[in-house]
């Protein structure tokens, strides 16, 4: 029987643990011998014990999740590889698809989301978002990392002669995120229509309130700092600061207004569910 190896770094989110050995036993039954490398920094729930099948690796202070996959591919017995955050994504409706493509001799299968049509709206937010994101870049170039460093795929499969050669690497984190363009292997993508994340409803502080909270305050921060700095401004150099200043406090201000606009349809989602659920209930 052949087997499957996962990697799986979920660092503090370990609250799915016991329910995914479960689940993924009965999903690998009679099917595939398998073995999963969870490496978290948490406490594991009670009751979790490691088996044949799961081995707990606790994460070391400063290991990134590429630290996690690369030490993932040593220790790998498999004769593939799931690069997967099983704490945080749909994995029972896609790792199987992974491994069919993967038994018609594809050695590289990745999942990736189709991008539905954005409105006018959308594509304002989507640009100041990749505006903030090329800033961003900059930043992590300054400090030796590349763009990849943000890129983090849900779900990678990897045959096991591909994981050979990525550990052939020289770098010393060899772990590598985007294999779209491996012309030397052959690579499947699988389009999916749906989130592979886990929707978690119960959360009222999402990414998109944080960022907006994030970018109300920098508009604030932009405005007291021209208030109080323009007049020690040169004269002539005061309404390039001036257009500077108000140009970045627009930019703040549209991406503060998009991400509040993408949580209020968030909560709207999770109070129609939540009345969906109650009047089910009520139903019986």
């Amino acid at each position: 029987m052949k087997k499957v190896s996962i990697i799986s770094p979920v660092f503090e989110n370990v609250t799915r643990v016991r329910q995914t050995m479960i689940e993924l036993g009965d999903m690998f039954k009679n099917r595939y011998d398998f073995e999963v490398l969870y490496y978290h920094s948490a406490p594991l729930p009670e009751g979790v014990k490691t088996d044949g099948s799961f081995i707990f690796l606790d994460i070391q202070k400063g290991q990134s999740f590429d630290d996690c996959v690369t030490d993932g591919f040593e220790r790998a017995k498999g004769n593939c590889v799931v690069v997967a955050n099983l704490d945080n994504i749909n994995y029972k409706d896609y790792i199987l698809k992974l491994l069919v493509e993967w038994e018609k001799n594809a050695q590289v299968v990745l999942i990736k989301k189709r991008i539905e049509k954005p409105n006018i709206f959308e594509k304002i937010g989507r640009f100041f978002g990749k505006l903030f994101g090329k800033i961003s870049d900059l930043l992590l170039s300054i400090v030796g990392l590349n763009k990849d460093f943000r890129g983090m795929r849900d779900f990678q499969l990897f045959s096991e002669n591909v994981v050979e050669v990525i550990k052939e690497f020289p770098e010393k984190n060899y772990y590598l995120r985007n294999f779209d363009c491996w012309v030397d292997y052959r690579v499947t993508i699988l389009w999916t229509e749906k989130a592979t994340k886990v929707k978690r409803h119960e959360r009222v502080w999402t990414k998109n309130f944080a960022l907006f909270l994030s970018s109300f305050a920098f508009f604030l921060a932009l405005l007291l700092t021209v208030i109080f700095t323009v007049e020690l401004v040169d004269l002539s150099k005061r309404s390039t600061y001036l257009i500077l200043g108000i140009g970045l406090m627009v930019v703040s201000v549209i991406f503060g207004v998009y991400n509040l606009y993408k949580w209020f349809v968030f909560r709207k989602t999770r109070l129609v569910s939540k009345k969906k659920k109650q009047t089910e209930d009520d139903s019986y």
